[in-house]
């Protein structure tokens, strides 16, 4: 069928003559309600539809005019509805309507008209989600809708791949109101410290709101929750960020702790702690804690007080290139307000529907 094509008026003649002869004819009433010309009476129309709705949902000239009309009037409900009856019954054109029904979560408000669409999880759900967290101007209402279906009735909470790329989005995009918000409708428990996973006791669940972990060719770090570690390891010249995760900090002074093993003594500057502020893109101001040396320790460090409240928290490394490399395992580590004990990192499980 041409999206473009339109009914002659031979062919609405014969339209109107098969639908008098048989009125439960879609087929008939679609090239009627197609043939319309845009004077026609909006009620006629909409009765038109109406009926056509009543009559079958695989006809693709009453979707693609009943999708129309529900954009026209702004009736986000029915907009939607109707997108998800295309995406049932149209193979060919599926995509494309998943990638509109995408496109169209930016409008102010979708969540309340998706939820009960995305809600009991039909088929193409995961489609939708892969979509829309590649919709920049989406991400903050795709954020409110899943949300909104993690709560009841529908009690979507089991993480997702999806979920772990809407919060990377997120956080790439500086949505961290969102984010969090998120991050705490699937995964409560991670509120009860600064920083998550503080004892590496389970794999990371959202990063970065959770340990986000380097792996290239000459830098890799990974979690292994049986051992209880964070395991880094570097080759020479290897530079950047091994571990790092989003925090939301007040300003004040506070205590990071750790504790470090390696298979050989780190030189200075080799392996170090930073904050950054996340809010500022291409910020060069940080608050580094040098020379994570091996064995439990403390440093102090001040937050400012100025705009910020997102700061990564990241395990940096700075390989010489005459080094031999580094191969370190963290037990632990925390970030507290100064005066306070580190708190016991949360028993955290990813719930099922």
């Amino acid at each position: 069928m041409d999206p473009q094509a339109g009914v002659s008026v031979h062919e609405r003649q014969l339209a109107s003559r098969a639908y008098r002869n048989e009125p439960l004819s879609s087929a008939a009433l679609g090239l009627m309600i197609a043939s319309m010309p845009d004077s026609a009476s909006k009620g006629d129309r909409a009765r038109l539809l109406e009926l056509g709705g009543q009559l079958t949902r695989r006809s693709s000239l009453i979707t693609s005019a009943s999708i129309e009309a529900a954009a026209r009037d702004g009736n986000q409900p029915a907009f939607f509805l109707w997108l998800s009856r295309a995406i049932l019954t149209n193979e060919s054109l599926r995509a494309t309507y998943i990638r509109a029904m995408a496109q169209a979560t930016a409008r102010p408000d979708t969540e309340a008209a998706l939820a009960p669409v995305i809600g009991p999880n039909p088929t193409w759900a995961g489609h939708y989600w892969k979509a829309v967290v590649n919709v920049p101007e989406s991400l903050v209402n795709a954020a409110k809708l899943r949300v909104a279906v993690a709560q009841s009735p529908w009690r979507q909470r089991r993480i997702s791949d999806t979920d772990r790329m809407l919060v990377s989005q997120l956080a790439k995009f500086r949505h961290f109101d969102a984010m969090r918000d998120l991050v705490a409708a699937l995964s409560p428990a991670e509120g009860g410290a600064f920083a998550a996973n503080l004892d590496f006791s389970r794999p990371s669940l959202l990063p970065p709101v959770d340990w986000q972990l380097a792996s290239s060719g000459n830098l890799g770090a990974t979690i292994e929750p049986k051992r209880k570690i964070l395991a880094i390891s570097a080759i020479a010249g290897a530079r950047g960020y091994a571990a790092r995760q989003l925090l939301q900090l007040a300003p004040g002074a506070y205590e990071l702790e750790w504790n470090l093993a390696a298979d050989a003594t780190i030189e200075n500057g080799t392996l170090t702690a930073r904050l950054d502020c996340a809010e500022k893109a291409g910020s060069a101001d940080g608050i580094e804690v040098s020379n994570l040396d091996i064995g439990r320790r403390r440093t102090s460090l001040t937050i400012p007080g100025d705009s910020c409240r997102w700061y990564w928290l990241s395990i940096n490394v700075n390989v010489p290139d005459t080094s031999a490399g580094l191969d370190a395992q963290f037990r632990r580590i925390s970030l507290t307000p100064s005066g306070q004990p580190a708190p016991v990192a949360p028993k955290v499980t990813n719930p099922a529907n």
